[in-house]
This record gives C-alpha cells, sequence and structure tokens, in this order.
C-alpha cells in the first residue's frame, strides 16, 4: 500500500513540476465565518519550480477580481506558495477602494479521486506590510474546474474586443445598466446589430424590439456573433428596446451590442436583471 501511495504521489508532484501543464484549481476563500467567495487559481510551474498565473475571486459578482500571481512549489514540504500582485481586471472601485492582495502556502494532497489545495493566507494591502484579511482557503482540481476557467478566459478575450471595438470607434463604449435610455445619432435608413454574450457564456437570453415589434425572440446570447441587419421607419428617431429575458446561471444577463449605421459605429454593452428593459433611441441626422 505504501509504494502504491509513493507512486501515486510521485505522478502528481511530477505534473506539478512540468512547465507545460497548466493547472486549474476551484473552490473557495473563507475570510469569516459569514464571508467566502468563490476563488480560481490558474497557473503553471516551471523547471525551476517558479509558479506564474492568475487568481480569480468572486466571479459573476460584485467583488470580481482577476489578479496576476507569482510564487514557487516546494518539493520538499509538497505545498505551492504564492502571492497576488498585479490586478488584470476588477469589477470593484480601485479609486475609492484598496484591494487585499492574498498571500498564502497551501498544501497539496490527493485522494485518488481529485488533487486538492488547501491551507491558511493573509491578505496585504498593496504595501505588502499591512494586513487586511486572514483566512482560510480550499481547492480541487478537477476538470469541472479545467472547463470554468477556460471560459473565462474566452470571457476575457470578449472583454478584449470590447475595449478594442470602442478605441476604434469614434464614441466610448456605453454600458447601459438601468432604465434610463440612450440616444444614438444614425446616419442613413439601415443599421446592423452585431450580438453576442460577452460575459461568462452562462444561457442568457433577450429580445429585441424596434418601434414595438419584435425583430428578435428568446435568443440565447453565446459566444458566436449573431448579426441582424434592420431597417429604419421613416421617423425622426427609432426605438430599440433589449429586453433581459432570464438572468442565465451567473447574473445579471449582459449583452454586448455593436450598432453600425452607414458612417457611425456604437459599442454597446447592455446589464439587467430578468424583464428589465434596456432602450437605446436612434437618432436620425438630419441631410
Amino acid at each position: 500500500m505504501k509504494i502504491i501511495v509513493a507512486l501515486f504521489l510521485f505522478l502528481m508532484f511530477a505534473k506539478l513540476s512540468n512547465a507545460s501543464d497548466t493547472l486549474y484549481f476551484a473552490g473557495n476563500i473563507k475570510i469569516s465565518k459569514n464571508t467566502s467567495y468563490k476563488y480560481y487559481l490558474r497557473f503553471t510551474i516551471n523547471i525551476e519550480n517558479k509558479l506564474n498565473g492568475y487568481s480569480l475571486t468572486d466571479p459573476g459578482g460584485p467583488n470580481e477580481t482577476k489578479t496576476k500571481i507569482s510564487g514557487s512549489f516546494d518539493t520538499v514540504k509538497k505545498t505551492i506558495s504564492f502571492q497576488e500582485n498585479n490586478v488584470i481586471r476588477s469589477k470593484v472601485d480601485l479609486k475609492n477602494n484598496d484591494l487585499c492582495f492574498v498571500h498564502a502556502t497551501l498544501n497539496i494532497a490527493d485522494n485518488k479521486v481529485v488533487e486538492t489545495l488547501s491551507g491558511k493566507f493573509t491578505g496585504f494591502k498593496i504595501d505588502k506590510n499591512t494586513a487586511c484579511a486572514n483566512g482560510l482557503i480550499n481547492l480541487i482540481n478537477t476538470d469541472k474546474a479545467t472547463v470554468i476557467l477556460k471560459k473565462w478566459d474566452e470571457q476575457d478575450k470578449f472583454h478584449d474586443n470590447s475595449k478594442k471595438i470602442a478605441r476604434e470607434n469614434s464614441g466610448k463604449l456605453v454600458t447601459l445598466s438601468n432604465e434610463k435610455g440612450k440616444s444614438l445619432s444614425i446616419t442613413g435608413n439601415t443599421v446592423k446589430l452585431t450580438l453576442w454574450d460577452n460575459g461568462q457564456i452562462d444561457g442568457d437570453k433577450i429580445a429585441i424590439l424596434l418601434n414595438g415589434k419584435y425583430i428578435l425572440e428568446d435568443y440565447t446570447l453565446t459566444a458566436t456573433t449573431k448579426v441582424l441587419e434592420i431597417a429604419l421607419s421613416g421617423n425622426a428617431v427609432d426605438t430599440l428596446k433589449i429586453i433581459a429575458l432570464n438572468e442565465g446561471s451567473i447574473p445579471p444577463n449582459t449583452a454586448a451590442i455593436k450598432i453600425e449605421s452607414a458612417v457611425e459605429q456604437y459599442p454597446i454593452l447592455t446589464k439587467a436583471i430578468v424583464n428589465e428593459v434596456r432602450t437605446i433611441y436612434l437618432t436620425k441626422k438630419k441631410p
């Protein structure tokens, strides 16, 4: 039995030391008895046992933050040590809030079904001297963890694409997160709508009305773009309404929409809870 266990551990640690492997762990970070968040790690370990990757905290939540991590793998103690250092992106208002960066040493274990990482952490402010939190981290390495993190990697690509679209256009990316509508100037009598889900692909459904008539019903957003060519009315203003039919598995409902006319391009991001409406007024430019 000891020989079998030793062989199993050898294979696991050999995998951790293989620079070609990307490791995915998912679980939670517990800060207090009543406060915990989903917490994911994605990293590689090189032949010098140096660790590099990122952490993802509170995915889909109001504190969602993706942060670069670096550290090392101790082959003797069978632990990994890492610290969060640079924020890649965050929903937290960093101008008015200080993030708490995780510093942790986690024990590696394998129960023949899943690999686990667990242990205590201390959070430090950016100065690395002021402690701001402490608690426990418990993670597992499963196929599900791999799938989840790969989807979030895809999500980041779509966020990057949205930012790229915004840079290419004269206008900035417009986020519609309340009932207040947005007016856009349009040249010509036709527009093209390009739609996709730029968040985690979680089954968000929308419907779209043009001047009170459906042009899209019960549509599930995916990573693949959908293009609608629509003819506008002869009125000075046409009204588009985007209705959130659900919130998918990770609220809120999010939709990325690029509106293109003969001249203009507008990148739009809508956020809504179920049955909420986001309104866009397409105002014709005078000749």
